[in-house]
């Protein structure tokens, strides 16, 4: 995926393969972002075993990534960044992810209003990064995997996301918030904090995706 476009979610995965999706409003700040550096991390460690997506709500195709983004740390090294373009959701996009991790519970309450069976893999991306932290720490406990070869990615995926769905209080009791605001049209510090707040969540879900894929 290096020097490359990130292939976008429109059609039909190859088995070895398992899908995240990360949803916000535009598709430009939140999802653009975390798609980007969870794509990059994961290609790093597991090549070509996942297909990272994002999509909005409410799309504005006019709209590009901002600079500020750009302008993150972080972002330097995520070359398919610079080709991100904004994708509306779709309710054959999300039939099709594995797991889906939006930006605020209000994305999520989209997702499942068009999608209701997407309930038990759909987290907000700060709720599934404090789980993957929580399941590293054992305070939730660990996910029970099938015997290695025995399911695809994309079921151990599914698994584990309803493992997860399962422990949703504790987890949400851990969080000062699910959410992780906007920073579209505000202060460039806005951007900072919103990168502050996804970098480890995606740190934390990029090592648990990680161990699946290398078990498989």
């Amino acid at each position: 995926m290096k020097g490359r476009p990130c292939p976008r979610y429109d059609g039909p995965m190859t088995e070895p393969q398992a899908t995240v999706l990360f949803v916000c409003t535009g598709n430009i700040c939140r999802s653009a972002y975390g798609q980007h550096l969870l794509a990059r991390q994961l290609e790093d460690a597991v090549p070509g075993r996942y297909r990272v997506a994002s999509a909005g709500t409410q799309v504005n195709p006019r709209l590009t990534v901002p600079p500020q983004v750009h302008a993150l740390p972080r972002a330097g090294a995520l070359q398919t960044l610079t080709a991100h373009v904004p994708t509306q959701l779709s309710g054959r996009t999300v039939a099709k992810a594995d797991l889906l991790l939006a930006a605020t519970s209000d994305h999520s309450a989209v997702i499942l209003r068009e999608t209701p069976a997407a309930l038990n893999r759909s987290f907000t991306m700060l709720e599934f990064g404090a789980a993957a932290q929580a399941m590293a720490t054992g305070a939730i406990p660990a996910w029970s995997a099938p015997p290695a070869g025995s399911s695809t990615l994309a079921e151990d995926v599914r698994s584990l996301a309803r493992h997860v769905s399962r422990h949703r209080p504790v987890v949400r009791g851990s969080l000062a918030t699910i959410d992780l605001p906007d920073p579209y049209g505000r202060a460039d510090e806005a951007y900072t904090d919103m990168a502050s707040a996804l970098e480890p969540a995606v740190g934390y879900i990029t090592d648990l995706l990680v161990g699946l894929a290398r078990r498989s």
